[in-house]
């Protein structure tokens, strides 16, 4: 491949999210570093500059379509990175994963449309493998910190008794000002890619935690053994009601047992072959008192139990479950490009409580503990952490990046050594002894 003219591109960057990754990229920029901003609107770009007032190196301005294949082809030609935040992906984002994969470019995104995840794998993963691409969706709060916990934790396990985690829990725990509506903490973005993922018959993925696991006897194993379930449940463990995690619980699952299968067959994987991933979110931080966490937990159960039923073989959604998505999508609010106040996105954050068990029993507990808004804030600097780490220049002490190619999944692609960008990003993973 011939030589890049830059180090990276953050196309995307007048959304909300994409002004959020772009000033965590200001701020951490080394000198020399060649970077630019790109999207359709060069004057709306422009105008985002002075939020870059303060970075070493200014970034340059650059014009693409998603729906211009040459621009696209032209822009991540000349860039060794590409942050993809334009979505709903499903309708014009295959363009810059076929450009990658060509190009020998790193691409990280963050689609939660994981039917359209396992469409780009068919299409371009041997083109991404040939080039020694990093292809990273699902690279935001969906599902980076789920993802890098369930390994860390399991690492953690096997590393402090030899055995291999039989299953790994994660429960997540918004936290700062309360939150009496889903709205309060989650992307407008994100609530347009579950829709145009539900609408386009790529429903399926809703009932099958294998969705992206190649390995066709894994995957059958998988979902023999990792069935969702979208039940409201009190845990002890966290003294809170569980609700299926916001804002899909369909989501990070498929993304985690693909990690698993990346790492099977592998003396280091710390997981075992049959281990079950399991998830769900703490309602404490979404209702004052027990009973409206109960209720806020039971209504949210009803709701995407109601989703996943309505999906038939082929994936398409029934009427009946368009209408309860459509309902949960207008409580859940914004459209894209809102967001809330930079105090709330300041004050809010979120705790994620890890657990990994061996077969005897013996277990290993951690947290990971992250400053800023979930869908806002901290997605914002945890892709921009991602794009910097595939450029070369990821934070002082994070260890080389495994040599895998391809499709990868956050922590295939980062791994355990990758915890000090996450720090920057405000991620922190802590370990009981």
């Amino acid at each position: 491949m011939p030589a890049k003219e830059l180090d990276l591109v953050l196309f995307g960057a007048t959304g909300f999210t994409g002004r959020q990754t772009l000033m965590h990229l200001a701020r951490h920029v080394p000198p020399g570093f060649k970077w630019a901003i790109a999207g359709r609107n060069r004057a709306k770009l422009e105008a985002l500059l002075p939020l870059c007032a303060d970075a070493a190196v200014t970034p340059e301005v650059r014009r693409a379509d998603s729906t211009d294949l040459k621009s696209v082809d032209k822009l991540v030609a000349a860039t060794r990175v590409i942050i993809q935040l334009a979505g709903p992906y499903g309708l014009a984002g295959e363009s810059f994963v076929a450009a990658a994969a060509a190009n020998g470019t790193h691409y990280v995104d963050l689609t939660g449309e994981i039917g359209w995840v396992a469409q780009m794998i068919s299409r371009h993963s041997e083109a991404a493998k040939a080039s020694k691409a990093k292809l990273i969706p699902v690279c935001g709060f969906e599902a980076l910190p789920f993802d890098l916990s369930a390994l860390l934790i399991a690492t953690r396990l096997k590393a402090a008794t030899g055995a291999r985690a039989q299953s790994v829990e994660l429960i997540n725990s918004f936290t700062g000002p309360l939150a009496f509506r889903p709205r309060d903490v989650l992307s407008g973005g994100t609530m347009a890619s579950i829709i145009a993922m539900l609408e386009d018959g790529a429903g399926a993925s809703l009932n099958d935690p294998a969705a992206l696991v190649e390995d066709p006897h894994l995957a059958d194993r998988i979902r023999q053994f990792g069935r969702y379930d979208f039940r409201a449940r009190y845990s002890a463990d966290v003294d809170a009601w569980l609700a299926p995690t916001v804002p899909a619980p369909f989501v990070n699952p498929t993304v985690v047992y693909r990690t698993m299968s990346a790492l099977a067959g592998s003396k280091n994987s710390p997981f075992a072959s049959d281990c079950r991933y399991s998830e769900a979110l703490s309602t404490r931080g979404m209702a004052p008192f027990a009973i409206g966490q109960r209720v806020v937990a039971e209504t949210l159960a009803r709701g995407f139990t109601a989703m996943a039923k309505s999906v038939d073989r082929n994936g398409t959604v029934d009427q009946l479950g368009r209408t309860a998505i459509k309902q949960l999508m207008e409580w859940f609010g914004p459209k894209p490009g809102q967001g809330p106040s930079e105090k709330f996105l300041q004050q809010s954050g979120y705790t994620i409580h890890m657990k990994a068990v061996a077969d005897s029993g013996v277990a290993a507990i951690g947290q990971a503990v992250a400053r800023g808004h979930a869908g806002y804030r901290s997605t914002a600097m945890l892709i921009a952490e991602a794009g910097l780490l595939l450029a070369g220049r990821g934070a002082d002490g994070c260890a080389a990046l495994p040599r895998r190619y391809g499709f990868l999944t956050p922590a295939s692609a980062f791994g355990a050594g990758s915890v000090p960008a996450w720090a920057r990003a405000g991620l922190v993973f802590a370990f009981r002894p």
